[in-house]
């Protein structure tokens, strides 16, 4: 929830409530001046000079018949940029850099194309702090990385063959599709992934799912540990973290579900 204006324009506020009720409380049927009126608590003559202005700028429409008001096109074409003015790689990375400083590991961000995960984003942790490098054109294998394993069991089945050979990175890594599929499944009802040594060896690692406005799973975000300083608490403690990160990254991309919180069981 967004805090209040620390500087209200009332009548900026009382605008937006029009609309807002517009769009939740009246149908395609629209609403008159008098039902707006007592349904914001806004005199008839406010409300007559708001919809004139929201009507000269084409986010209300009035229909002549009815003499009732209803959203304008304008409206709809702005909400459709915003979208495209929230995209995966237009993210404010701030959330990346204060996981990795949290954490003290090496944060991903990264996406699905075609067989493979592309990093949008990479927080690498030195002894000097957090180096903020930017790698859209680093690729990954879905199959032995947490990132990957994240993809639904339904992407899965439309990405690979089910006698497709998979490569091995080290001897941990998963090599045919239906191993695959099946953690896919357990990861959907886990909600996190793991790679525990199947793409370099000697390295942890844990991803989550981000969501856009759909709810779709459109990214990830993960956290790569050495596996001597992994134990149950710091993997308690990392999948707590992603799982805080991912929920202000899907926020920032439109969705507005619940981030349910997994936890990692012993």
């Amino acid at each position: 929830m967004a805090q209040e204006p620390k500087y209200p324009v009332q009548t900026v506020m009382k605008a937006l409530e029009l609309l807002n009720h517009l769009a939740k409380n009246t149908g395609n049927l629209g609403a008159g001046v008098s039902e707006l009126s007592d349904a914001l608590g806004i005199g008839k003559s406010t409300v007559h000079r708001l919809l004139d202005t929201l009507q000269y700028y084409g986010y209300i429409e009035k229909s002549e018949e009815t003499n009732r008001y209803r959203l304008g096109w304008e409206l709809y074409k702005v909400g459709l940029s915003v979208p495209a003015q929230n995209q995966l790689f237009n993210i404010d990375r701030t959330h990346l850099l204060e996981l990795g400083k949290k954490l003290n590991e090496t944060i991903d961000y990264g996406t699905i194309k075609g067989k493979e995960t592309i990093i949008i984003s990479k927080m690498e942790y030195t002894s000097n702090g957090m180096n903020n490098s930017v790698s859209p054109g680093e690729y990954e294998s879905i199959h032995a990385t947490a990132l990957g394993k994240v993809m639904s069991e339904e992407e899965i089945y439309k990405l690979f063959e089910d006698k497709e050979e998979l490569p091995a990175y080290t001897p941990h890594t998963i090599l045919t599709v239906s191993e695959l599929i099946h953690e896919a499944e357990k990861v959907k009802k886990q909600g996190y992934g793991v790679n525990d040594e199947e793409y370099w060896i000697g390295m942890y690692c844990m991803a989550v799912p981000v969501r856009n406005y759909t709810g779709k799973i459109v990214a990830a975000v993960s956290a790569s540990i050495p596996v001597f300083r992994v134990d149950d608490k710091k993997k308690e403690f990392v999948l707590d973290e992603l799982n805080r990160t991912a929920g202000q990254i899907s926020k920032e991309l439109g969705y507005r579900g619940r981030c349910e919180i997994k936890r990692y069981r012993i």
